[in-house]
């Protein structure tokens, strides 16, 4: 399946100077569902020299053959993604042995076998593969077995993210990048994968492409064992972000039910989903009661349109959207819990906050401890309950800024501890995780790594980054456990993270009317006509970013003063260390010099202002330099294009044009009479 990728990996990626690589043979036991999955994981591995062979007896098979052995076994008594490891022998030469329960349970064996060897699946675009292999089979035999059941990612294609282009527009290259997505869900220890639908499949004359596409990757991920969903909307009204909605009709001429048959063949004719994730937009409420029977009449008509799928409704935040129901004061998506009981509620949060500790105001949300009783409720009854947090959240708020937040990996993590120990689960497992994921480079790969893994064999943060990082980055681990720390300081219980975010014009549109997203802060302009009290108080944070800043950017210095070798992963790592250093002290920078300004103190401002400048024009180069060597190779993610979401650029392109910076820049220059330039608005 991907010959020809893996030909042109250079012979030396795999072996040392002037060496050839060592072969490995990975012998599979002759189940033809099982060959071909390991054969596709082993296609998505770029090594030069690795052998797929089927045979009856695997571990005979792997007696008489040299180098690196992985004999794969089924057994039938451990569960389906299940699996054991260890070590095995054929005279002086050992070997691992993988004995799995089925499709997956091997697969998942076979990865944790290539990892042994040292091979790091970090990103789906790029592998880590060992300048020589590690020649240490495991010590003793250890089994594995999944904490949760269903264990994915919600890939969020609303947003121009790269699987926006994998997993929607149609084309050879999407579709082999959806692979390769798969496949490193697969290889995180993920079961399930499920993406955001647009409505540009109303178009007929896009909507054949699309199904074929879409079949296309469907057929795959089930062959691979791994189960899909796609998230529609059911308003239309609603529908902020062109997704795709069963209920669009704004003149009151079509029914709800008329819109339904018109609408769900769309996606379940020809292309067998498994899973039907029901949205409900943002920022907006209806009645009570109609909402209830409306989401039933969805949910009966895709059981109609797709026997045998499941039905999800998305319980999203926002603390203002509030309705009275049956005597109690609710958040408008908790509405879900009164619908018919088939429907698994997915319990959202945002950013990376979690369920148990401050949200700084995100949504208007002091914390998320509403949405925490409620999955705890479905947990201790053991009815199924999807939890649904955040790797990335982008629009402003991290890797589109660029600032590298590593505390996201921190609080995966402690959701998973503490609803694993809280005792209001009753000793019951969480059934479903899906991580709501918006890209993976300024090395955003890691969050996604640890909290699937995490959600398949909780783990610590230390031993799932030292994981990641492995041999070429092990020594930088330390330090970016050390950054999650100064951030959780910093961002969460100073609640400093606002200062850092992007504000682009529509955000501060949406405050103006009372909607907030992301955390809010005192603006410059605010600062203008602000109280003496809310002067202080700004003047207290900004101590603190300097703080901050500073410690940012020793931590920086620390990762360039190590001896990394030189790869893509080492330039990614130093590059988000630094431009996030530099994303703080400009932060501080801009606001003293606005503060300087209200002081009558204009030495002062040109000072701060010069040193804003001069930061600014540090991180230039940094971007540059990163964008121009990702992971992924598709320059989509940083430019300006027409495609079907409502962004008409590569999620990456406000970083890449460093807008938020240049906004905030312009917006002081203007306030204090240095330059009277255009301000950005970084939305369009």
């Amino acid at each position: 399946m991907l010959a020809a990728v893996a030909a042109a990996v250079p012979l030396a990626a795999g072996c040392g100077d002037n060496e050839r690589p060592t072969p490995i043979s990975i012998i599979v036991h002759d189940d033809e569902a099982v060959v071909f999955a390991v054969d596709a994981l082993a296609d998505f591995t770029p090594y030069a020299r690795i052998d797929v062979v089927a045979a009856a007896q695997p571990e005979t098979e792997a007696a008489s053959r040299a180098g690196e052995r992985i004999a794969v076994v089924l057994d039938e008594t451990q569960c389906a993604e299940c699996y054991t490891i260890g070590p095995a022998s054929s005279g002086a030469a050992a070997y691992q042995r993988v004995a799995a329960g089925g499709l997956l349970g091997a697969q998942y064996g076979v990865t944790h076998a290539l990892e042994n060897l040292g091979f790091r699946f970090r990103s789906p675009y790029e592998t880590y593969v060992p300048p020589r292999l590690r020649r240490a089979p495991p010590a003793s035999e250890t089994a594995h077995a999944p904490e949760i059941r269903v264990r994915g990612f919600q890939l969020h294609t609303l947003h121009p993210i790269e699987a926006y282009f994998a997993f929607w527009e149609p084309g050879e290259a999407n579709l082999e990048s959806a692979q390769r997505v798969v496949d490193w869900t697969i290889k995180q220890r993920g079961n399930y994968v499920q993406w955001v639908g647009l409505n540009d499949i109303n178009d007929p004359a896009y909507h054949g492409p699309w199904k074929t596409h879409t079949r296309a990757i469907l057929d795959y991920a089930h062959a691979r064992g791994v189960r899909t969903g796609i998230n529609i909307q059911l308003y239309g009204q609603s529908n902020l972000q062109r997704a795709f909605d069963l209920w669009h009709d704004r003149t009151g001429e079509v029914t709800l039910a008329e819109s339904l048959e018109l609408q769900l063949p769309l996606i379940t004719d020809g292309v067998p989903y498994d899973v039907y994730h029901i949205s409900f937009g943002e920022f907006f409420s209806s009645d009570p009661a109609q909402f209830i029977s409306d989401l039933n009449a969805a949910n009966a008509a895709i059981r109609a349109h797709a026997p045998g799928a499941e039905v999800h409704g998305f319980v999203h935040v926002g603390h203002e959207d509030r309705v009275e129901y049956m005597g109690m004061d609710l958040i408008y998506y908790f509405l879900v819990k009164f619908a018919d009981p088939s429907i698994v509620p997915d319990i959202h949060t945002v950013m990376f906050y979690n369920l148990y500790e401050d949200a700084g105001g995100a949504y208007h949300h002091d914390d998320f401890s509403e949405h925490r009783a409620y999955l705890l409720e479905r947990i201790a009854a053991g009815e199924p309950a999807s939890y649904v947090p955040e790797t990335a959240y982008w629009v402003g708020f991290d890797n589109s800024v660029p600032i590298y937040l590593p505390l996201y990996v921190r609080n995966r993590l402690l959701d998973l501890e503490r609803l694993r120990a809280d005792p209001a689960a009753n000793g019951m497992p969480l059934d479903q995780h899906i991580l709501f994921s918006t890209g993976w480079e300024w090395g955003y790969w890691l969050h996604d790594y640890t909290a699937l893994r995490g959600s398949y064999e909780l783990e610590s943060a230390a031993d799932l980054v030292a994981h990641a990082f492995g041999d070429d980055l092990g020594p930088a681990a330390p330090l970016v456990l050390d950054l999650i720390d100064a951030q959780k300081a910093a961002l969460m219980d100073e609640r400093l993270v606002a200062y850092l975010n992007g504000r682009d014009q529509s955000f501060e549109l949406g405050v103006a009317l009372g909607i907030v997203s992301q955390p809010d802060r005192v603006t410059f302009d605010e600062l203008v006509t602000a109280d003496d009290a809310t002067r202080t108080s700004v003047r207290a944070d900004i101590a603190r970013l300097d703080a901050h800043a500073a410690e940012l950017a020793r931590f920086a210095d620390d990762v360039d003063a190590l001896t990394l070798p030189e790869s893509r992963w080492t330039r990614e790592l130093r590059d988000a260390f630094r431009v996030t250093a530099l994303r703080a002290a400009f932060a501080r920078d801009v606001y003293e010099a606005m503060l300087a300004h209200l002081d009558g103190d204009e030495a002062a401002l040109r000072a701060n202002h010069a040193a804003a400048v001069a930061h600014m024009d540090a991180a230039r180069p940094i971007v540059a330099r990163r964008h121009a060597d990702l992971h992924h190779k598709r320059d989509n993610i940083l430019r300006r294009h027409a495609n079907s979401t409502l962004y008409a650029y590569g999620y990456l392109h406000m970083a890449d044009t460093l807008c938020f910076w240049e906004r905030e820049l312009r917006q002081v220059e203007n306030l204090t009479g240095l330059s009277s330039a255009t301000i950005p608005d970084c939305v369009l």
